[in-house]
């Protein structure tokens, strides 16, 4: 089985077995079944990406999910300008805190020793920072980067010691590296996932920790039919990984020592390290 005419090879593990998962218009018809259906049809057409009709297609080899074509950074930043979810991230901010404490106390036994006299923190796709303010109630030198200038504004208020950075992961400067590099729910946002890990492992310290969270398109509890499963949500999603997907990812952009750990809940936890 090869690519339907036109298809690019899968962007997780390279194969070029694809086939269509769901087209455009079945996913908006699914719309009228989900609670959020009307503001995610809203959202898709207001940011330009229904004109393209887009379709998800699965990879038959690593069973991973992705939109084609791809969005546009102009249709991903109107869908951003104005994200729906930094209310929620508000109101829930010292309970997330708690979630990324809790997470820490296993990742920075992992981390080396920083070259000054704090480890560095980055939180990607931080929105207010709620990790990033968990890292430095823990010692660390904190920063985050987040495109919402809403949230960045919210964030900076809330959590003023922390360093934010407006942009991508790209603005971010290289000069010092970071001993761990946090991502929770970020890496199925990006188009790019292969660039967006080559730009963590830049930015990491040697033996530095990479940690993401992300929707497991492979898990056993997900539902048999995609467009039942509340993770699917383009343009938000744009990718949805399987372990497989994932772990040829991290091989082929210089993570070799990668954890997977299983989870009760159709949700990743990835963690890597920088050799």
């Amino acid at each position: 089985m090869t690519s339907e005419p036109g298809y690019p090879p899968c962007p997780l593990c390279r194969s070029l077995e694809r086939e269509l998962a769901a087209s455009w218009e079945a996913w908006e018809e699914s719309l009228s079944r989900r609670p959020d259906g009307p503001m995610r049809l809203e959202a898709g057409r207001s940011c330009g990406v229904a004109e393209d009709r887009p379709e998800l297609l699965s990879c038959s080899s690593c069973g991973s999910v992705s939109m084609y074509p791809l969005p546009s950074d102009d249709q991903l930043a109107r869908f951003y300008t104005a994200y729906h979810a930094t209310s929620g991230f508000m109101a829930k901010a010292e309970k997330k805190v708690a979630r990324a404490r809790k997470r820490l106390r296993l990742l920075t036994p992992l981390s080396p020793k920083p070259n000054g006299p704090k480890r560095r923190f980055l939180e990607v796709g931080a929105s207010i920072g709620t990790a990033a303010e968990a890292a430095r109630r823990k010692g660390f030198e904190a920063h985050a980067v987040e495109i919402d200038p809403d949230a960045v504004a919210k964030g900076q208020e809330l959590y003023p010691e922390i360093c934010f950075h407006k942009g991508m992961l790209q603005d971010v400067p290289v000069t010092e590296p970071f001993e761990m590099i946090y991502g929770a729910e970020v890496i199925e946002h990006v188009p790019d996932p292969e660039g967006f890990l080559t730009l963590c492992r830049e930015r990491l310290a040697p033996k530095g920790v990479l940690y993401l969270t992300t929707p497991d398109a492979g898990h056993f509890r997900r539902p048999k039919a995609l467009l039942d499963w509340h993770s699917v949500k383009p343009p938000e999603h744009i990718h949805l990984f399987t372990k497989a997907g994932m772990g040829a990812l991290l091989k082929r952009t210089g993570f070799g020592r990668h954890f997977l750990p299983f989870h009760t809940k159709p949700g990743m936890r990835v963690i890597a390290l920088r050799d």
